[in-house]
């Protein structure tokens, strides 16, 4: 009688378990796509006044364009991914004031600041600003396949698929256009007055090493470009781009803090009002980012693998909740990777890995290990409806290596990468989980 009590506590327990994991894990789903679909707020499209003469248009497309308004002219910052978005960017700021460009300038050169600049130039008679190094001339080619950008912008996904870009609400189409600026800096500060307004651009390196901020110190108002947005940076973007650097990400922001602006207004997401929230806002991003990076020196100096230092380097608990540092955008675990392979490269210390068998080889040899190609599918089956999807993914990828074609593999991999896309606030993540699960059931290789 015992005994049987013991086996019954013990299967009661095992089906509470696996009741209270189905049970977080719907609720894990629920909460991330709840607060992912909730940050879509954050792009509703609007017209800011965030001081006298400064205007900023949040909505109208996947980043922002700002207007500083002079004597008789105004000065755009940033000009707009398309000519759709910078045309109903720049009929909103003619509601406010009627007066001609007179000055462009570009925080960076990613297109989402720069392809819609013809619509705010008219006739191209603009002086253009930035600093030399975001010269789209002078950049190292883009490297690396189109898809994965495709990937993690959600090429093909649905409004209701794909929310937001954790910077950026729904895109929209257009022509692009560019325009290389014809008046730049190479130091680390340029002032100049344009219609009577004072402008300081200062050199900023961040998100890309040509990045610049602009100062207003007349107004107290500071542009960060993509130095600053309502999410956790993205120190390393899964489409692939030349490593950033997290070092000089927070002396940008250092800088940035010792001016005690009064407006902060990013060229992503909403602006900030007031010199106490503002102050708040840029030193919680300052400081999470320089203790992601602290805390990954300080573990590779311990000898730790970048696995391991991405699944324990964390957020401390003061900075883990605060809603400017929310994954919506970059990764801390990506972060994390990209910080040690610029300080260390891709070597992790162990010696196996000097020289590793190719990742087809590999596999043709662990599915030979393990009973052979149907024992995997069947491992890979048992992992997802246990709800272990991370080892459903990897399961299949030793059987689709080798095989590409495999149906049930394919269709197994694709469910797992759906069911994580649901627990993910990372817009990027869920973009690529659910664009890689749609190609997996097209049938493309």
């Amino acid at each position: 009688m015992n005994n049987f009590r013991s086996q019954f506590s013990v299967f009661a327990c095992l089906v509470m378990a696996t009741f209270l994991t189905g049970k977080s894990a719907r609720s894990q789903e629920s909460d991330a796509r709840a607060r992912l679909f909730a940050h879509s707020a954050e792009f509703k499209r609007e017209l800011v006044k965030v001081t006298e003469g400064v205007y900023a248009a949040v909505g109208f497309g996947g980043s922002n364009s700002i207007l500083i308004e002079g004597k008789n002219g105004v000065i755009i910052v940033d000009a707009m991914l398309n000519e759709t978005s910078a045309t109903a960017a720049r009929t909103a700021f003619e509601n406010i004031t009627e007066k001609p460009v007179k000055a462009i300038i570009y925080t960076h050169h990613h297109l989402d600041h720069v392809a819609g600049v013809r619509v705010f130039a008219g006739d191209g008679k603009v002086d253009i600003y930035t600093h030399a190094k975001s010269l789209r001339s002078n950049l190292l080619p883009r490297v690396g396949p189109a898809w994965r950008a495709d990937r993690q912008f959600g090429e093909g996904l649905s409004e209701e698929e794909r929310p937001n870009n954790g910077i950026g609400g729904q895109p929209v189409s257009g022509k692009r256009g560019y325009m290389e600026p014809n008046r730049t800096f190479s130091g680390e500060l340029f002032i100049f007055e344009e219609e009577g307004v004072r402008i300081e651009l200062h050199y900023a390196p961040g998100e890309t090493d040509g990045q610049i901020f602009v100062w207003l110190p007349d107004k107290r108002v500071l542009m960060p470009g993509d130095n600053f947005y309502k999410a956790f940076p993205n120190i390393y973007p899964i489409r692939g781009v030349p490593l950033r650097r997290a070092d000089h990400w927070v002396s940008s922001l250092a800088k940035m803090i010792r001016l005690e602006p009064e407006y902060l207004v990013p060229s992503h997401t909403r602006p900030i009002l007031g010199a106490d929230k503002v102050k708040a806002a840029l030193t919680a991003y300052h400081d999470g980012i320089k203790s992601i990076l602290d805390q990954t020196i300080e573990g590779m100096n311990q000898g730790l693998t970048p696995d391991e230092l991405a699944a324990t380097v964390k957020l401390p608990p003061e900075l883990a909740d605060n809603p400017y540092l929310a994954e919506y955008y970059g990764a801390v675990p990506w972060s994390v990777r990209a910080i040690y392979t610029f300080y260390l490269g891709w070597f992790d210390g162990n010696a196996t890995n000097l020289f590793p068998l190719p990742f087809r080889e590999r596999a043709k040899r662990i599915a030979k290990l393990v009973g052979g190609e149907a024992a995997l599918v069947q491992e890979a089956r048992a992992a997802l409806d246990g709800g272990d999807d991370q080892w459903a993914a990897e399961l299949t990828d030793y059987v689709l290596a080798p095989n590409p074609n495999h149906r049930e593999a394919r269709q197994i991999k694709a469910e797992s990468l759906k069911n994580m896309a649901e627990r993910q606030i990372n817009a990027t993540a869920r973009n690529y989980y659910l664009t890689t699960a749609k190609a997996l059931l097209s049938e493309e290789k």
